[in-house]
């Protein structure tokens, strides 16, 4: 069998079909992998394969912890940027002061991203709101 045979079940091992599902209409691996009855590994493999890769953009989720974020591929490698730190930069006036600050989400809430619920703090004061909690030691 060619690798550009398009049988129902096999139609991800066709270059054409796959790069217009994955890149044209925007589905992810695991979208095609169901739709084909294969692993998401499997759709990566025939990607990589055929060297078939999206464009860098933004996308948004939520990382293990339960913090909302958005991150980008650049250069081969993940940057993200939380949502919390993202309101918090409608409360000051420079980037520049929230180096080395965190962002404290006051309902202790990760997920409760509104603009009233995130303050600015020093670790020095974000420890001390988690004074005898777990999160004390994260820096976020």
């Amino acid at each position: 069998m060619s690798i550009t045979q398009n049988t129902t079940d096999e139609q991800y091992k066709n270059a054409d079909w796959l790069e217009q599902q994955y890149v044209a209409k925007d589905r992810s691996q695991a979208e095609i992998a169901a739709e084909c009855g294969v692993s998401s590994s499997t759709i990566g493999r025939w990607c990589n394969k055929f060297g078939i890769e999206k464009p860098d953009t933004a996308a948004f989720d939520m990382n293990p912890r339960g913090y909302e974020r958005w991150r980008c591929r650049a250069g081969g490698r993940y940057d993200e940027v939380r949502v919390h730190r993202l309101l918090a930069t409608l409360k000051i006036d420079e980037l520049a002061e929230l180096e080395d600050k965190h962002v404290h989400h006051k309902s202790g809430v990760e997920w409760h991203n509104t603009l009233e619920n995130v303050e600015v703090l020093t670790p020095a004061e974000h420890r001390e709101r988690h004074a005898g909690d777990e999160l004390a030691e994260q820096t976020v």
